[in-house]
């Protein structure tokens, strides 16, 4: 091969990466609000609850600014209104980086003090890397392994909100949901890894799940690579990645995070926050 056509390759090559890189960085920091009705029946009316989610932080390759985040609540609560906002899992990539999480999320928790709106959160696989008491500084009221119930802003029934907490990458446990009062007019479980809806007993009483931890893949690509070599998950793999799903008989809602794991990249998997009316 003659060594023009060599040199022409290598600077193609190049400008792929280089491409591929600067759109990588930029995705990163380009925030998408997401806004999704979740319905387990037809019924007219307006939504039982309205929340405000968002998972994923990963506080060191995090590139959306609390205040985006913050303003974001605010803007949502004057307009709409919002019952509850919700942090699905892992704070950082390395424990001993914990206290930029602690910052962002206690950012989060002023805001929505101010405006007197629970703030409450799960534990994901990273965060079992996390010390319990810096878990403990980071601001939001810890579902795992517990029930609260909240009233239906349409009609004042209770529903049922639990947690339950992620065991981590290795040696991995499934934990059930807890026990529900009886009266609920709905069950919403929040799990940060969303296999966790393939690992309910089979009496469970969930009527809708969300979940974050797959990134939307985080680096996506042609032959996806990113579920089938570098991750177990088994929803990816059967095509189950972000968005709204139905799984066993239950409403499954996948968000795509705000942080980055293992490379501050994104590729065709934009950070979001996302704004979710449930009508159960």
């Amino acid at each position: 091969m003659d060594k023009p056509v060599i040199f022409i390759i290598i600077a193609i090559i190049l400008a792929i990466g280089i491409y591929l890189v600067i759109r990588g960085l930029i995705e990163a920091r380009s925030l998408k609000i997401t806004r999704d009705t979740i319905t387990k029946r037809d019924r007219k009316g307006g939504p039982d609850l309205r929340l405000l989610y968002f998972s994923d932080l990963h506080a060191e390759f995090c590139f959306i600014y609390p205040a985006d985040v913050t303003s974001l609540i605010r803007r949502e609560y004057e307009q709409n209104g919002l019952d509850m906002v919700v942090f699905g899992g892992d704070t950082c990539n390395n424990p001993l980086r914990v206290k930029k999480a602690i910052d962002y999320l206690n950012r989060i928790k002023e805001v929505c003090d101010s405006l007197d709106i629970p703030f409450y959160g799960v534990s994901g696989n990273h965060d079992q890397l996390v010390d319990d008491d810096d878990l403990d500084k980071c601001g939001y009221k810890c579902l795992d392994k517990k029930c609260i119930t909240v009233k239906s802003r349409a009609d004042g029934s209770d529903i049922a909100i639990t947690g339950v907490p992620d065991s981590g990458r290795f040696d991995r446990v499934w934990y059930d949901p807890p026990k529900i009062p009886e009266g609920c007019k709905g069950h919403i479980l929040f799990a940060h890894n969303p296999d966790q809806i393939l690992n309910l007993p089979e009496d469970n009483d969930v009527d809708i799940m969300i979940s974050g931890h797959i990134h939307g893949g985080q680096i996506r690509t042609l032959l996806g690579i990113e579920f089938k070599l570098l991750r177990k998950d088994i929803l990816p793999r059967k095509g189950i990645i972000s968005g709204l799903h139905d799984v066993n008989g239950i409403k499954l809602f996948i968000s795509k995070g705000i942080g980055c794991v293992f490379l501050p990249f994104r590729y065709k998997a934009p950070p979001e926050v996302n704004i979710i009316e449930i009508k159960i």
